[in-house]
């Protein structure tokens, strides 16, 4: 029996999943310890751990005006770490979720490094190519992207570090963060593994 989604077109698909509310990342009881940087008015950097299914690691959404701009996940090489660009519009692609560029950094580290040269480097694109035209008008002054820029790397290496000394907090049931990427790294080296 056919889904009624085969019914509608693609194209059709892909416009209204951009006009739907996205559910906050924050609501998920996956998320904890939950660390805000206000850039500006309507404008802020979330900061989280993630753990349970989609995790264990670091994460972060870049926020405007409610709109997730980018979200980065740093899971190491083993739990496939990648990031989001504009996550709203992108939801409606063809697998059913958003579209993920995934890392090649095989740390949880290197992940996080990654993940603050593509919100220095790339913030300004993805707000040239959002959907929302309030967004797209944005411009961001360079001290407000390097402020955003230091917090994405002081606390996601602090929360790293936090949950590395005490496994059991938060992420029950998911191995240490180190002996994960120790273990993605040795699986990547394998040939054969990938």
């Amino acid at each position: 029996m056919k889904s009624l989604r085969s019914y509608v077109p693609t194209p059709l698909r892909r416009a209204a999943a951009w006009l739907l509310p996205l559910p906050s990342r924050l609501s998920s009881p996956n998320v904890s310890d939950v660390r805000v940087h206000e850039v500006r008015k309507g404008v802020h950097l979330e900061i989280y751990w993630l753990a349970g299914r989609v995790g264990p690691g670091p994460g972060a959404s870049f926020m405007v005006f409610g709109d997730e701009v980018m979200r980065f996940d740093c899971f190491g090489a083993r739990r496939r770490g990648h990031m989001h660009l504009n996550l709203k519009q992108s939801r409606g692609f063809p697998g059913g979720g958003a579209a993920r560029l995934y890392y090649r950094e095989h740390t949880i580290e290197e992940q996080i490094e990654r993940s603050c040269f593509e919100l220095d480097a790339n913030l300004a694109y993805a707000l040239k190519t959002n959907a929302s035209s309030r967004i797209r008008r944005l411009r961001l002054r360079p001290d407000e992207v390097a402020g955003a820029v230091a917090f994405l790397r002081q606390n996601m290496l602090s929360l790293l570090q936090q949950y590395h000394s005490d496994p059991g907090s938060g992420s029950a049931g998911s191995p240490p963060v180190e002996e994960t990427a120790r273990e993605a790294i040795a699986s990547v080296d394998k040939p054969g593994t990938r």
